[in-house]
């Protein structure tokens, strides 16, 4: 059976725990054939980023367009953009209605703590995503206040919505001193919130990518928004689990996409 096709937007990420090659493990462990567009170029390891080399936007486009003319994208998600033009190349490609169930992880800033000047251009994409998935910090800079309680995080997910996209997660994986992993969750029926038992892990690197790339693998193969945050939650908490006992690199290591501690038998969760 053909699978789904998924394509990735964004950086590369050479320690393989985020951006396209921490997707791309996503979509394969879903069950998904992971199509890609790079963005930017990044050198880095669990530790840290040494550098990051955003590509001209032009190439950013060639790729684009070289993906959507031959293969079917079931579902697209973004990441880093790297620049305002870039994300202006992707938000005329959303406007044409190419990239469908579209699910937006507006990175804001790069791994180096630098901000890339893209919130006007990520705002203007907004409007044309299926779900966008903003972290704490994100969604901050999105609102233009400091978001950092659950309430907060509901107030900014509504004030999100209003721009556009048809449902908002803010995920509060960084909220400090918490017990659960708790997202907030807009949909037209409300705010609610999305919880999970605290994985106590250093290897905690591309939480948020995998969460996102989950979320469109469910999308693609065609569930509702609410059962692919659902299952998406619960990758990965899954996969947070899996590597706690991990030692790669010595600061922040990956993810356990596949479930090799749990042996061959190990099933990615269902829906």
């Amino acid at each position: 059976m053909t699978p789904p096709v998924v394509l990735s937007i964004g950086r590369s990420d050479s320690c393989g725990g985020a951006g396209i090659q921490g997707d791309l493990k996503v979509f394969a462990a879903l069950g998904a054939y992971g199509a890609t567009v790079l963005t930017a170029v990044t050198a880095q390891n669990t530790k840290d980023v040494q550098d990051v080399f955003p590509l001209p936007a032009n190439v950013v486009g060639t790729q684009l367009s070289a993906v959507l003319e031959d293969l079917p994208i079931a579902a697209t998600k973004t990441g880093m953009l790297a620049s305002a033009e870039i994300a202006a190349a992707v938000t005329a490609k959303a406007r044409a209605g190419a990239l469908p169930n579209l699910v937006v992880h507006p990175v804001l800033k790069s791994s180096t703590g630098r901000r890339l000047g893209v919130v006007t251009a990520i705002e203007r994409l907004l409007p044309y995503a299926t779900v966008a998935t903003p972290n704490l910090d994100e969604a901050s800079a999105l609102v233009g206040w400091r978001v950092d309680t659950p309430t907060e995080m509901a107030g900014a997910a509504s004030q999100l919505a209003s721009n556009g996209p048809k449902h908002v997660v803010i995920t509060g994986g960084d909220l400090p001193n918490a017990a659960e992993s708790v997202d907030a969750v807009w949909t037209a029926a409300g705010v609610r919130f999305l919880r999970a038992p605290r994985v106590a892990t250093r290897n905690d690197h591309g939480t948020g990518s995998a969460f996102s790339a989950a979320i469109a693998v469910r999308l693609a193969v065609g569930s509702s928004v609410p059962d692919a945050l659902v299952y998406a939650k619960r990758y990965v908490t899954r996969a947070l689990t899996g590597a706690t006992g991990w030692q790669l690199g010595s600061g922040h290591g990956p993810l356990d996409h596949f479930g090799w501690l749990a042996g061959p038998g190990w099933r990615a969760p269902s829906s």
